[in-house]
């Protein structure tokens, strides 16, 4: 996997789109900035980075962080200011969001691709940030043009309970 560079993600409810997540009974669009155009505004907006990004700053401020360790939990204690990590290794994805950890296990075999799993991490950024629990998430479905991916959240762990002070809590 290439290193993630930092980016903005705009993320859609149920706004028509090249690229979107069905999460929790929703369509959500997810597209980079775009130039000035008719859009409403996004239900959401954060920083994408992965561990790999040269600039300290953007890493310290990533809402979603995309890696290859084998432990998203351990990506989301070093950087503190994230919500939502995947971690993206040779046996497959694995997320963790909101004090819950799962693995991304794609539906009709083969492997979870680390820009998939970059926006399946920012779907569920913006899922959590828009009020959905994390709990209640058992499959994301990726459509990109006529194209269908989907992976379910499998292994769910709670561990809200030993989460530090100070992170961010999901609403």
């Amino acid at each position: 996997m290439g290193g993630v560079m930092a980016g903005l993600v705009r993320v859609w409810d149920d706004l028509p789109g090249p690229v979107r997540v069905l999460i929790g009974g929703r369509a959500l669009t997810l597209r980079r900035p775009l130039g000035d155009g008719l859009v409403p505004p996004p239900c959401d907006e954060h920083l994408v980075a992965g561990p790999d990004e040269p600039s300290r700053a953007w890493r310290a401020c990533a809402d979603v962080i995309v890696g290859r360790a084998g432990d998203p939990a351990r990506l989301l204690a070093a950087h503190p200011g994230c919500l939502v990590a995947v971690a993206v290794t040779e046996t497959g994805c694995r997320v963790a969001a909101g004090g819950l950890e799962a693995r991304l296990d794609p539906v009709l075999g083969g492997e979870c691709a680390a820009g998939d799993a970059a926006l399946y991490a920012s779907a569920l950024h913006a899922w959590l940030v828009t009020g959905g629990r994390p709990g209640a998430l058992t499959r994301l479905t990726l459509v990109r043009g006529n194209t269908v991916t989907a992976v379910k959240m499998t292994g769910l762990r709670d561990r809200r309970a030993a989460r530090p002070e100070g992170r961010r809590a999901v609403p």
